[in-house]
């Protein structure tokens, strides 16, 4: 029963709505033909139900992701896998995200018949429970390299988020209980850093929002990075196979913002699908890089046997399990592939500002999202009206291949950059 819960709760969290455009000023009016309003009615009808099955798929997909995240966490958080703390309680804190989601979905769908994209509050503080998980993150890795491991620090800093996260919604829900308006767009942290006289359609993301998506983009990067230059400061090879496991659910970030992109178009829904398919397929492949790191670090099928009799007599007789001491891994120097040493990806600002205090640091990071924000928000609008117009008419065929080279190709290089950088001597030449 709590399975059949979790999967409606997870494809109503992911039903989207068709955009709705703001009407320009002074437009004349125009006859429409009969036909016209034919071929509408059967794209509208189509394109309903193209998101119908995307959302029934989604729900499936990111139901089923939940088993393989908790069996990375298990391998990961193993005494034996001696995992930096810091990074075992900021893949934890996902869950915070995860099931926050849920509410927040919830929420915008009984307060305005809407999706949780289209209700921008709502997303907004949702999503930065994802980003502070990728700050934790790199964090975690960042004092693991230093050869410090302070995870209570980390705690508290992702409390205060997630507290920071629930108060900003009920500063929006006050405000419309004040004013008697129950602005289903309503820009989360007041859309503070909007451009105003932008003409953009309504359901477009607020800036704050838009830098949560690119921080998280950003973030994951630098935490592969610095997953793979763990592996050579600690000698353990395994956790470069961690940074390929991480793949995929950056691609499933690009899918997200590419929906975004587009104004989360119905004929791109299959957006909501794949995103929900590379998740699930990331969170696999974490579980099998975890497992395999496990496995290096001593792990065996009897430890599991262990750990399962010692859970089932937890929850049955509440006798509580012996706290395994672990000891953290000592430090080897290792020289740099040529690859390190150029930085030249995203990824490589983890070795680049490794002397910058946390707060410099974190700085640093926040002032690229805001620029890559901008950058995503405002281009579109600056395009040309008849280009605009071009588009429109342009078929649902052109629209979804556009967003997906949008989705293929940083995904294509971002695999080249991790496969150059895996051979030996070999030297990455570009960068995403």
């Amino acid at each position: 029963m709590a399975a059949k819960a979790l999967l409606l709760l997870a494809a109503a969290s992911h039903a989207f709505i068709t955009p709705v455009r703001r009407l320009r000023p002074m437009q004349p009016l125009r006859a429409v033909p009969l036909d016209a309003i034919e071929l509408t009615t059967h794209t509208l009808a189509a394109n309903s139900a193209l998101t119908s099955t995307a959302d029934e798929l989604a729900g499936s997909l990111f139901g089923a992701s939940l088993l393989p995240w908790l069996a990375m966490l298990y391998w990961l958080k193993h005494p034996k896998t001696q995992a930096p703390k810091g990074v075992c309680f900021g893949l934890t804190y996902l869950l915070a995200f995860v099931f926050g989601s849920i509410p927040a979905a919830i929420g915008a769908g009984a307060l305005y018949g809407a999706s949780l994209a289209d209700a921008d509050w709502l997303h907004g503080a949702a999503e930065s429970l994802l980003a502070a998980t990728n700050c934790v993150v790199v964090l975690g890795f960042r004092d693991a390299l230093a050869g410090k491991d302070d995870p209570d620090r980390l705690r508290t800093a992702a409390t205060y988020w997630a507290g920071f996260a629930i108060l900003s919604c009920f500063v929006v829900v006050a405000g419309n209980l004040m004013t008697m308006d129950a602005a289903a767009h309503a820009p989360w942290l007041n859309g503070v850093g909007n451009l105003d006289n932008v003409n953009e359609p309504i359901n477009a993301l607020s800036i704050p929002t838009w830098i949560i998506h690119t921080s998280s983009l950003v973030e994951w990067l630098v935490a592969m990075g610095l997953a793979w230059r763990y592996a050579d400061v600690i000698g353990r090879k395994e956790w470069k196979g961690v940074t390929w496991g991480m793949l995929p659910l950056h691609t499933s970030g690009i899918v997200a913002c590419c929906y975004h992109l587009f104004y989360n178009a119905p004929e791109l829904s299959w957006c909501v699908a794949l995103q929900a398919g590379c998740t699930c397929l990331g969170n696999t492949t974490m579980a099998f890089a975890m497992y395999r790191l496990a496995v290096a670090s001593g792990w065996t099928l009897s430890d599991g046997r262990s750990d399962a009799e010692a859970l089932y007599a937890r929850l049955t007789q509440g006798v509580e399990a012996e706290a395994a001491e672990t000891e953290t891994p000592s430090l080897v120097t290792a020289a740099p592939s040529s690859t390190t040493a150029s930085l030249l990806g995203w990824e490589d600002l983890g070795d680049a500002w490794a002397l910058d205090s946390d707060a410099f640091f974190l700085g640093k990071l926040l002032a690229l999202s805001a620029f890559l924000a901008y950058l995503v928000k405002y281009t579109p609008p600056l395009i040309p009206g008849s280009i605009v117009d071009g588009w429109a008419g342009a078929g649902d065929g052109v629209h979804s291949g556009a967003a997906a080279l949008v989705i293929v190709v940083p995904t294509l290089l971002n695999c080249a950059k991790w496969y150059q950088r895996s051979q030996e001597g070999a030297e990455f030449v570009g960068d995403i």
